[in-house]
């Protein structure tokens, strides 16, 4: 190999280590995102003793995770060791009075707007289990219906029917609930009433009844835990919870609650910032081989 040869071998040579060193550099100096932080928390709040556990999920949950199905609720102790858990519904009650301890109830603000002879009432539900809503009024009517379960645009045919309330007309029989079967969760919910050429309802209320889910795992009795969720990177656990449940299934559950929900500000810095890093390095790299091509061709002139 002449010494042309081999001031180009060098040059490569030395183009390869310092585009490695910049990009260990770039490595370690570009912001770990934490994409996979939790936005929300909440502590669950036990008697300290061992045993399994069993914690009802509140509106806040349902709210402020960013799974439909709550794929991203996680468990952590006090050294934030993730801790095995499973769901239970209402379909896992096998008495009434299990059943009921999912049920709940209660009034729910509603927004009223009318579309020519239409009127439509939404509903802000923030992805809660529901199922029956109750229309409070005193006005004689009969009305038919048709109810829609809402994701920003997209729109989910749910129940329709008649609503009456005729208590003078033994024929008619009072209607003024309306039920569904869906398990989908919804933003909101949208109720057209067809008033046809009668006047709009005079509603005093409107009540929403849903279902809360379980939560269910094994308290060591000797730290604390907390329910993290609002993380949108996460999928299904996968613990393996065939003994668990067997073993749960022959222990007494003990009711554990949910204390005040924490936020959690992102970890992660802001994006533009990261792009600044790498368009730093881009240019950095560009301009380093630019150099190393021009020194490459001037040796070669000189030889």
């Amino acid at each position: 190999m002449g010494k042309h040869d081999a001031i180009e071998v060098q040059a490569v040579n030395m183009l390869s280590k310092v585009i490695t060193l910049l990009f260990s550099f770039f490595l370690i100096a570009t912001p770990v995102y934490a994409e996979s932080s939790f936005q929300y928390s909440k502590p669950i709040q036990t008697n300290d003793l061992a045993g399994y556990k069993s914690v009802i999920l509140d509106k806040e949950v349902y709210a402020h995770s960013r799974q439909l199905q709550l794929q991203d609720l996680r468990i952590f102790d006090k050294l934030d060791h993730e801790v095995p858990y499973f769901l239970i519904s209402i379909l896992d009650a096998s008495t009434t009075k299990e059943k009921e301890s999912f049920i709940h109830s209660e009034e729910t603000p509603y927004a009223t707007t009318q579309d020519g002879n239409d009127t439509v009432i939404t509903i802000e539900v923030n992805r809660l289990n529901g199922f029956l809503l109750k229309l409070n009024t005193d006005d004689l009517f009969e009305r038919t219906y048709v109810l829609y379960g809402m994701n920003g645009e997209t729109k989910w045919y749910l129940s329709e029917g008649t609503l009456v309330n005729q208590p003078l007309d033994p024929s008619l029989t009072i209607q003024k609930d309306i039920k569904w079967t869906s398990t989908n969760p919804f933003d909101t919910l949208r109720l057209v009433i067809h008033n046809r050429d009668n006047k709009p309802l005079n509603l005093k209320s409107i009540s929403f009844s849903y279902y809360l889910d379980k939560l269910v795992f094994q308290d060591l009795g000797n730290t604390q835990y907390r329910l993290a969720y609002g993380n949108d990177t996460l999928s299904t656990t996968q613990y393996n919870m065939l003994n668990y449940k067997s073993s749960v299934g022959n222990e007494p559950l003990t009711q554990a609650t949910l204390g005040a929900e924490v936020s959690t500000p992102p970890q992660a810095q802001l994006p533009e910032k990261a792009m600044k890093y790498k368009l730093l390095f881009y240019s950095t790299i560009s301009a380093l081989a630019l150099f190393v091509v021009i020194g490459i061709g001037f040796s070669l002139r000189r030889k």
